[in-house]
């Protein structure tokens, strides 16, 4: 089923972007508000943000690391983010 066109709007005015980027996350199942939150926390690429909402990484969490840029770009993989045996993420070192 195609997204509305108010879902669309209302989906591109959350992620600041374009109803084409709107239509990707809508498609991969997102809420406004939470590709919003992941949007915030540097998340750009839809299916690696799903990869970490799979995972059960919230968007606060890589928000806190600081990492959802680099690994939206593949410099980090999810392992490195991710414990094993679930959604808790690994606290940087602070030396």
């Amino acid at each position: 089923m195609s997204p509305s066109p108010h879902d669309l709007t209302e989906m591109a005015a959350a992620i600041e972007g374009t109803q084409v980027a709107a239509r990707q996350w809508l498609q991969a199942g997102f809420s406004p508000g939470d590709a919003a939150a992941y949007v915030r926390a540097g998340c750009f690429d839809v299916d690696r943000t799903l990869e970490l909402r799979l995972a059960h990484v919230a968007p606060g969490q890589i928000a806190a690391l600081g990492l959802g840029w680099d690994f939206c770009a593949g410099k980090v993989p999810l392992a490195d983010l991710v414990l094993k045996g679930g959604a808790q993420v690994k606290t940087p070192m602070l030396w």
